[in-house]
């Protein structure tokens, strides 16, 4: 497949994984298992990647919440303060653990969250 080829193919997958992003979907989890699959890239580089691209897919995603007024600023920010602690703490400690044992384990969790979302208990539809 040429380099052209390849490129337009990355940049629709991109974009559909950017649509289930902006849908509330887990997309995190499709855009680093399509990296790893399909171009190789290793687990820990995929992982870094997809922190990029969810920068600028969550950032078109939250001008539109907040137009629409869904979402909580306190919340957020509350929310933003101990992600930044916990993404500090996981990082430090991912590098004592395998690489291997990460991946056994984002599979598992993406698994577990798969079929908890099929599965777990609906809540009911807040009134709008």
């Amino acid at each position: 497949m040429s380099d052209s080829v390849s490129a337009i193919i990355a940049a629709i997958v991109s974009f559909f994984i950017a649509v289930l992003s902006g849908l509330g979907v887990g997309s995190g989890g499709l855009f680093v298992i399509w990296l790893t699959a399909v171009y190789g890239v290793s687990a820990t580089q995929a992982r870094g990647m997809n922190l990029l691209f969810f920068v600028f897919s969550a950032s078109a995603a939250f001008i539109f919440h907040y137009k629409r007024r869904n979402i909580d600023l306190r919340l957020v920010l509350i929310l933003a303060i101990f992600s930044v602690l916990g993404t500090f703490f996981g990082t430090y400690v991912s590098k004592f653990i395998d690489a291997a044992l990460l991946r056994k384990f984002f599979g598992g969790f993406l698994v577990f969250s798969g079929v908890y979302s099929l599965f777990g208990k609906k809540k009911a539809k807040q009134a709008a």
